[in-house]
């Protein structure tokens, strides 16, 4: 979940020139392979600077902004993996931005030349397909993401919809698994084989960013590419924000009968993803209602928050209750399911949740975990500081933490009560401003 349509940055992104001086140097500082899994492309969008400078004004992105680049949205259908790991084909949203005659101007005036560094921005949960990346710049005609990113910072933005969106709506969506990074891994390759084949000036920088779910895609993505990946990509920075990187923990956490779920959407995907994922985990076995999971397709883009919420039991929108802390955890989940996982370290699912957990290995790459200090979904301590304080004891030399306190982010308002909900732009504007100092040169 993550609120990106009004950005805050609380001086964060001071010093704008910071952004706007450094592009990367023009030869390939990465080593990122060309593709072979591009199957097609269409053009969606192509705005010109001036339309898009506007935009980032009225977005509140910086209402004093005085360049802008051109924003050239592109779908992308590449080849990837489903759950089972068949191959199937999936999309995602490619903006490359292009810099106006003004701006080659002043870098011409500094000793720098243009060139594009990319970022892989992970989205936040959603549960409606209309929410997927692709679905929303068809709509809109921009994706709130890449308007800061590309827009704005100059960035490459390479957004896909993931496996049960988008193009590959009807597939399973790996929610919260390790796999799910596959569908992020594709695209990278898929989109370097559309710049090379449409002579865009990529200097093979690349970063990795998302927030929420996408904390813990950028999260299992970079430790993919680092042990599995490392010949074919050459990663610049890591940024995960607010993402379960700990499942394993965290389920510990949320199951508990004396405790009510915040936003019990979330778990309850999670519960039904795993059980269409892995054998030895039964629907059955875990939920108070398996007969709703198994006769209503409630996570495949059709439903949104509240009608999950409602369908199983957790909401009754006529007296105002819509199903966000006001359940109990034994309400969604068995006393029996939930005694057995706070007891027994061999449950199929805290076996699999374990396996599925990415805060316990050494990043090589330069990592900025950014997290919200006051996070009601996703506890500061039992992620953000968890994987920070677990990879500088594996001997990690180059992750920072983050924190953001509550005094950085939007007040609450009654359609977002929620810190996680309002922290997530004032972390896009972190991760933005640690990006742009890397590629200028600042940060070393």
């Amino acid at each position: 979940m993550k609120q990106m349509f009004k950005l805050l940055f609380v001086g964060v992104m001071v010093g704008i020139t910071i952004i706007f001086s450094g592009c990367g140097s023009s030869g390939n500082e990465g080593a990122n392979s060309v593709g072979s899994n591009l199957v097609s492309s269409e053009v969606m969008d192509d705005i010109d600077a001036s339309a898009v400078l506007g935009m980032v004004k009225a977005s509140g992105i910086d209402a004093n902004a005085t360049n802008a680049f051109a924003y050239k949205a592109v779908k992308i259908i590449y080849k990837t993996t489903n759950i089972k790991g068949d191959s199937i084909n999936a999309s995602g949203l490619l903006v490359i931005p292009t810099p106006t005659d003004a701006y080659n101007a002043y870098l011409a005036s500094i000793g720098k030349t243009f060139s594009l560094s990319a970022v892989c921005d992970n989205h936040g949960t959603i549960f409606l397909d209309t929410e997927a990346p692709t679905k929303v710049e068809e709509a809109r005609h921009y994706y709130p993401d890449a308007l800061l990113l590309s827009g704005y910072a100059g960035f490459v933005s390479i957004l896909p919809d993931y496996v049960g969106f988008g193009d590959s709506k009807g597939e399973v969506h790996p929610y919260v698994m390790k796999q799910s990074a596959r569908a992020s891994l594709d695209m990278i390759r898929a989109s370097v084989k559309y710049m090379t084949d449409n002579h865009v000036l990529f200097n093979g920088q690349l970063y990795l960013t998302g927030y929420s779910e996408g904390g813990y895609i950028t999260m299992a993505l970079a430790q993919d590419i680092e042990e599995n990946h490392s010949s074919e990509f050459q990663v610049m920075g890591v940024a995960p924000m607010d993402g379960p990187y700990d499942v394993e923990g965290l389920a510990a956490f949320d199951l508990n009968a004396n405790m009510k779920m915040v936003y019990p959407a979330f778990l309850a995907e999670i519960a039904s993803s795993y059980s269409k994922a892995y054998d030895d985990i039964n629907i059955s076995d875990l939920v108070v209602k398996p007969d709703i999971f198994n006769s209503i397709d409630l996570f495949g883009g059709d439903y949104d928050t509240v009608p999950i919420h409602v369908a199983l039991g957790l909401a009754d929108v006529t007296t105002g209750d819509y199903g966000f802390n006001t359940h109990y955890a034994n309400e969604l989940f068995t006393d029996s399911f939930i005694n057995d996982y706070q007891g027994n370290l061999n449950n199929p699912a805290r076996v699999r949740f374990a396996q599925n957990s990415v805060y316990d290995w050494t990043p090589k790459s330069k990592m900025n975990i950014i997290g919200c200090v006051d996070d009601e979904i996703i506890p500061f301590t039992l992620s953000a500081q968890k994987a920070y304080d677990a990879f500088i004891a594996n001997g990690a030399k180059s992750v920072t933490l983050s924190p953001i306190p509550s005094s950085y982010i939007p007040p609450a308002t009654p359609t977002t009560p929620f810190v996680h909900q309002r922290c997530g732009s004032v972390a896009y504007g972190m991760a933005t401003k640690w990006f742009s100092d890397i590629r200028s040169g600042a940060i070393k």
